[in-house]
């Protein structure tokens, strides 16, 4: 496994890990009308740092020393994959404008803090977009044809 296939599942944990926090936050916050407890938010910070530890060293490990960083094939799945995040962009900013208009109707507010958290986890999601077809990239198996 590369470094390109190791950031890939680095990524996709730590978004997992925030996608599971930012749940949980908006159920007790949200629906609960409750503050979350202590313990949660130090679980939930050892998680982060864990996954930050372990990210760390598995990015950092190489297979064999002579073992190049990237290669032409890298670069192209690289490619691949932010041109395909680039376009989840429009559906995704679509449907973050779109779905407030169900839930609160049209002729209701939007709170104005929550708007950066609704722009941070559409990077997110973006972020996680790449890192699949990364890995769907790398599952196929081709070899530049």
């Amino acid at each position: 496994m590369n470094k390109t296939q190791k950031g890939a599942w680095c990524n996709i944990a730590a978004i997992t890990l925030v996608f599971a926090s930012a749940s949980y936050l908006a159920a007790q916050i949200g629906i609960r009308h409750t503050t979350p407890s202590r313990t949660v938010c130090s679980i939930t910070f050892c998680g982060f740092i864990l996954v930050t530890g372990i990210s760390i060293y598995f990015l950092r490990k190489k297979q064999s020393p002579n073992e190049p960083d990237s290669d032409e094939r890298d670069n192209q799945i690289k490619q691949r994959a932010w041109v395909a995040a680039f376009i989840s962009v429009v559906p995704l900013f679509l449907a973050a404008s779109v779905i407030p208009q169900f839930f609160i109707g049209l002729d209701g507010f939007v709170p104005v803090w929550s708007l950066p958290i609704v722009t941070v986890l559409l990077f997110y999601i973006v972020l996680l977009v790449y890192s699949i077809v990364v890995l769907i990239q790398y599952g196929r198996g081709e070899n530049g044809e």
